[in-house]
């Protein structure tokens, strides 16, 4: 633990670094015993969401490997998909079979749509096309689905659920009695940013460098203690979420050791924030 460190210094952004990858580290560990120990569970939706929890993971590598190279940018990035794909995953345990069932066929028909697709710019058009057919009385299942996401107008709807982030963590909190604040936490911190820089605007290509409410850095010692501040918080805030997933698969099959792992790894970083003040 730091003594008196500053936040934004070496060896504290260091810490903050090594809390979000001891948090993957149980991310890993958790789908590696849920296909070794837990693939004959009766519960199917484990079963059926492990590519997700496994891209969760992946997606949280990929962020780390990023910020070795300062990308802080590109990091809020994948973030947002990190925090969407988390949130998914742990509104899916415990979400109606409703709406679980439209978020199977969702993938259903979107595999489907996208082998012939086109786009329209001015009198400009290009199109991927497949030159196969499907069977619809054999495939009533895929048709059903298509329907599902197909507008009044004929047009395909481009969202799973009709449920706002907001009502998906209401959710969450109402049938899990799981603790969002984490979450709440990092979508405030992550996602307009996040948006921003995926949209193009000027903002979402500086913001990490130019901070709007004090001085900008006028060194390079300023600036890499801005961007460290920044790797900080977005460490805490991704790590922390973990921890909220965890908890949420230990409701529907009991994982102890590696929830209690991870809050031992919480209550050592909150050791350091009380430290640095």
């Amino acid at each position: 633990m730091p003594s008196k460190q500053s936040f934004g210094s070496d060896e504290t952004t260091r810490l903050f670094f090594n809390f979000f990858y001891s948090q993957l580290a149980l991310l890993e560990k958790l789908y590696q015993y849920q296909f070794t120990e837990l693939k004959h569970l009766d519960d199917t939706r484990l079963r059926t969401l492990y590519p997700l929890l496994f891209s969760i993971h992946h997606t949280g590598t990929s962020i780390g490997i990023l910020s070795s190279h300062l990308h802080l940018n590109e990091c809020y990035i994948l973030a947002r998909s990190f925090l969407e794909r988390l949130i998914n995953y742990i509104y899916l345990l415990s979400c109606s079979e409703e709406e679980y069932s439209r978020y199977l066929a969702y993938t259903k028909q979107k595999a489907y749509r996208v082998l012939d697709r086109s786009f329209t710019a001015g009198a400009s058009k290009v199109a991927l096309t497949w030159s196969g057919s499907i069977d619809w009385e054999k495939e009533s299942e895929l048709k059903k689905a298509v329907d599902m996401f197909t507008s009044e107008t004929g047009k395909p709807k481009t969202r799973w659920t009709s449920q706002r982030l907001s009502e998906m963590l209401e959710s969450i909190a109402s049938r899990g009695g799981l603790e969002i604040g984490y979450l709440m936490f990092a979508i405030l911190g992550i996602y307009d940013d996040a948006s921003e820089a995926l949209h193009g605007t000027l903002y979402g290509s500086i913001f990490h460098v130019m901070p709007f409410t004090r001085k900008k850095p006028a060194t390079k010692s300023e600036l890499k203690k801005t961007w460290n501040e920044q790797f900080s918080a977005l460490f805490l805030m991704l790590g922390s979420c973990i921890h909220t997933l965890l908890q949420a698969f230990h409701e529907v099959a009991a994982i102890e050791s590696i929830l209690n792992e991870s809050t031992i790894n919480l209550k050592d970083i909150g050791k350091v924030i009380k430290e640095i003040g």
